[in-house]
């Protein structure tokens, strides 16, 4: 039982944390802000875009 509460309690906490994330290249800003508004949404700080051409990479911290 202690093993499963353990399991239980390691997991949850890893859904709670935070992390940033490779979100893959859009093709223009106003497609990665809509991913970045979506649930859960991004709040000031935690999207990080760049241009590459016509991509534009984003990655995420949710």
């Amino acid at each position: 039982m202690e093993e499963g509460i353990e399991i239980k309690q390691r997991i949850a906490a890893e859904r709670s944390l935070k992390t940033w994330r490779w979100m893959g290249n859009y093709g223009d800003p106003t497609q990665a802000a809509a991913v970045a508004n979506s649930a859960p949404p991004c709040v000031a700080g935690e999207v990080m875009f760049t241009f590459n051409g016509n991509l534009v990479p984003a990655w995420m911290f949710y």
